[in-house]
Parts: C-alpha cells; sequence; structure tokens
C-alpha cells in the first residue's frame, strides 16, 4: 500500500513537471513567434531562425529537430506556414532571402528539404514523403575561368498547386510548376512543368514516363 502511494505521487510530480515544461516551452514559442496563432504543436528542438519573419497560423504540427529559417528581402515573411500544416522530424525550410509561403492543410515527411531562394508557393492538400528537395536557385557555370560558386545564381521560383502528392526522395528544381491534382513517383527528378492531372514516375531509372490521369467522371 505504501509503495502504491508513493508511486502516485512520483507519477503527479512528473505530470505537473510535463505540464509546467510545456507551457515554460509554449511561452518561449510566443516570445519567439510574434505572429502565432493558437492552437500549435510544436515539440522541443525545433529550432527558428529570423524568427520575426515567420508566421505559423493555427492548428500547425512541427516535430523536433526541424529548423525554419524565415530570412527574406521579399516581404515581411519570408516563410508562412498556411492552416494546419504538419512538418515531420528534421525539415528544413529556409526562404534563403526569398520565401516558401504554404497556403495549409499540407503535410512533409521526414527530412524534406525547401530552399526558398527564388520563391516556393505550396497550395492546399499538398503532401510529400521523407527526403524530397524542393530547390528554387540554381548555379550559373557559364565560364570555366571562374569557381561556379562565383557566378552567382539564377532564382525563377518554384509553383506547386493543390492536392500534389511527391514520393519519397522526389526533386523538384528550379523553375517548375507542378499543375493541381498530380502524383510524382518515388525517386523522380522534376526539371520541367507537370500539367494538372498528371501521374509522372521515373520507370527503370531511364526515363520518365507520364500518364494523365483520366476525370472519374463519364461524359
Amino acid at each position: 500500500m505504501p509503495n502504491r502511494f508513493i508511486g502516485k505521487i512520483i507519477h503527479t510530480g512528473w505530470k505537473i513537471k510535463d505540464k509546467i515544461s510545456l507551457t515554460l516551452h509554449n511561452h518561449l514559442i510566443f516570445y519567439l513567434i510574434k505572429n502565432i496563432k493558437t492552437p500549435f504543436c510544436i515539440e522541443r528542438d525545433v529550432v527558428f531562425r529570423t524568427p520575426e519573419q515567420i508566421k505559423i497560423e493555427k492548428d500547425c504540427t512541427i516535430k523536433t529537430r526541424t529548423i525554419i529559417n524565415g530570412r527574406s528581402k521579399k516581404g515581411d515573411f519570408g516563410v508562412i506556414l498556411g492552416e494546419n500544416t504538419y512538418l515531420k522530424e528534421n525539415c528544413y525550410f529556409d526562404s534563403y532571402s526569398g520565401f516558401v509561403h504554404i497556403d495549409g492543410f499540407c503535410a512533409f515527411g521526414q527530412n524534406t528539404i525547401i530552399h526558398g531562394g527564388g520563391g516556393v508557393k505550396i497550395g492546399k492538400h499538398v503532401i510529400t514523403g521523407a527526403n524530397c528537395y524542393i530547390i528554387s536557385s540554381n548555379h550559373n557555370y557559364n565560364s570555366i575561368e571562374f569557381p561556379i560558386m562565383l557566378q552567382g545564381d539564377k532564382r525563377k521560383g518554384i509553383i506547386i498547386e493543390d492536392n500534389v502528392w511527391l514520393g519519397g526522395s522526389v526533386i523538384v528544381l528550379d523553375g517548375v510548376t507542378i499543375g493541381k491534382n498530380s502524383i510524382i513517383g518515388a525517386g523522380t527528378v522534376v526539371t520541367k512543368d507537370v500539367p494538372p492531372n498528371t501521374l509522372i514516375y521515373n520507370e527503370n531509372n531511364l526515363k520518365s514516363k507520364i500518364i494523365y490521369r483520366q476525370n472519374e467522371k463519364s461524359n
């Protein structure tokens, strides 16, 4: 009986400690991110850089070890996470002086990296598998006389429209627009625009195959 009673006290103590810790953590988030709406679920070990240029709408979830950098020269907010955006562990979203704007109701798999140098605009109901790269800039390499790293870069931007699914390890390169209702198969490197309602995937690692999805409604 005494052991049970002591166990109950310890358990209650840990619950109180966790509640206090969570409250302090949420106060710290409010202190860092002035433009955040409740409710939210942001785990510990999430890093915010240039937090004054980050905007987070309600019902967003950010899992542990994610890094978000809002640095931007193209507006008040370099990173905007729309309502109900879900970031799994180890994501890295960096506006790189451009922007990463997500409309909301999206989910990003573990280790997803978004480089917003040329601007990345993502619509609603977009999902990605793990290890996806969305990179909106490209190095210039016109001269062999100068190091590539000194030749500057070009930044066209990336648009991903509503209801798009990127499978695991998809890479989307600068200048690409992916139309709504499209699916990009795992491991595909997207270098050109993808029309709406399209399924594209790498076949035997040799070439990409495009299949236009038919409207389910009969004519």
